[in-house]
């Protein structure tokens, strides 16, 4: 149930609440999820070799998956293929494998590469592909048999369908049939009621509750639950948990120009969630565009409103800092920092410092460095400042985009994980070292 281990889960991920032992049948779907996490959960608890084998494998599927190939994903392909087989004795060594790897899906691999090469991606291709096949090829012909010796009908029964199908192709070849007439329809053959709606659905919903900024979208205003939060509730641990909001706050005021100095008992609107289009990109497409940063204190549950309680989602982000990194110097990483976002919020009006852009509090990570070797993510933890959280306000369109955060050990949250993994734009971004992955 090591899957416990992650506690905050970015929009788009899913959450095996139950673990990843009760699955009952898994298809392409459910391995693409848990390639997202399986890394990061293993990382720390299983030998070094073991986790190399892992990263080099789901490297390679990333890989494998891209939508368009230059001659760096191939070279990143081969290399992910020549890491997994360089460690992958460890699986042998530690019992996990009887005697070798001369198995089809394993040697299969070693074809990608220059069959992409030949004949363009794969993206095309997964395992959930054939699965119609199953009901054709083995259900139906099961039950057109006698259940006795079905094996030998299945067959027979096949070919005849096979037949049947050539024949008709023939006929259809030999015979060809007049194409049917096209049916031209205007508005002006349509009733006016069929006409008007037929207009109506032809233009775009004006989306008026949305302010959509160049980087991010927002409602215009925060919805009425959140409307009057009090700070003493943003800072309280059963609220936002934000508890250097007053002091960065305060901060923020003054860099503004201002003494004036926030209470508890001040009320703020604060907004749950920001929302970000990541650009489509060659590699990915339009897949996983929509991007979600949420800041959501937990809600008790209500018996008379029959509710369940609901968790905080509180998310991390990639966040724009003007501090100089020369470990992401010339990387798409450069200028960036993860951060954890705890309220998304705005002034009250009664404040004499006015910003027309939403704010948030965010609480730092410690600058990014160089990758490990073992498991390839860079490895973070809470900046501090006087030992307690280096917090500041800042203004909405400085963060890009979610970043998913793993703790590397079970029930410690001093050290995380930056997935790269969690999608197509993230993987591109961190391990391809695209540019484009971000909106600008």
């Amino acid at each position: 149930m090591f899957y416990h281990r992650i506690l905050v889960f970015p929009d788009g991920v899913r959450h095996f609440k139950h673990g990843i032992s009760t699955v009952s049948q898994w298809t392409g779907t459910e391995h693409k999820e848990m390639e997202k996490v399986f890394l990061g959960l293993i990382a720390a608890g299983a030998e070094p070799e073991m986790v190399k084998a892992v990263r080099g494998l789901i490297d390679f599927a990333y890989f494998a998956s891209l939508q368009s190939h230059t001659s760096e994903t191939l070279l990143g392909l081969r290399n992910a293929l020549n890491t997994f087989h360089t460690h992958k004795q460890i699986f042998i060594d530690l019992k996990g494998r009887k005697e070798n790897f001369n198995i089809p899906k394993i040697h299969s691999l070693d074809h990608y590469e220059p069959l992409i090469r030949l004949f363009g991606s794969a993206d095309g291709f997964n395992t959930e592909s054939p699965e119609r096949l199953h009901i054709d090829y083995a259900k139906n012909a099961y039950r057109a048999s006698n259940h006795k010796d079905y094996l030998n009908q299945m067959t027979m029964w096949l070919s005849r369908q096979e037949a049947v199908a050539r024949f008709t192709h023939y006929l259809e070849w030999a015979h060809p049939s007049a194409p049917a007439p096209t049916a031209s329809l205007s508005n002006s053959s349509l009733p006016s009621s069929v006409s008007a709606a037929a207009n109506t659905l032809s233009t775009p919903a004006e989306a008026d509750s949305l302010v959509i900024h160049r980087s991010y979208s927002i409602a215009k205003v925060p919805p009425p639950a959140t409307r009057a939060v009090e700070a003493a509730h943003i800072i309280s641990p059963q609220g936002h948990a934000a508890s250097r909001f007053l002091p960065a706050l305060s901060q923020f005021l003054s860099g503004s120009g201002s003494s004036y100095v926030p209470r508890h008992f001040d009320v703020f609107g604060t907004w749950k969630r920001i929302g970000f289009k990541l650009p489509s990109i060659p590699e990915v497409g339009s897949r996983h565009s929509s991007n979600l940063v949420r800041a959501t204190a937990p809600v008790p549950a209500s018996i008379a409103k029959r509710k369940a309680a609901e968790p905080a989602f509180l998310d991390y982000a990639l966040v724009k800092t003007g501090e100089s990194n020369p470990f992401t110097v010339s990387t798409p990483l450069e200028g960036l920092r993860v951060a954890q976002v705890k309220v998304i919020f705005k002034l009250p009006s009664h404040y004499p410092v006015k910003s027309e852009l939403p704010l948030a509090y965010i609480e730092w990570f410690t600058p990014l460095r160089t990758p490990d070797p073992v498991d390839g993510y860079h490895h973070i933890s809470r900046s501090t400042r006087q030992q307690q959280p280096y917090a500041e306000i800042i203004t909405a369109d400085r963060i890009v985009r979610n970043a998913m955060l793993i703790p590397q050990k079970w029930g410690e949250d001093k050290t995380y994980l930056l997935n790269s993994h969690s999608d197509g734009h993230a993987f591109c971004m961190y391990k391809v070292g695209h540019f484009n992955c971000l909106p600008t």
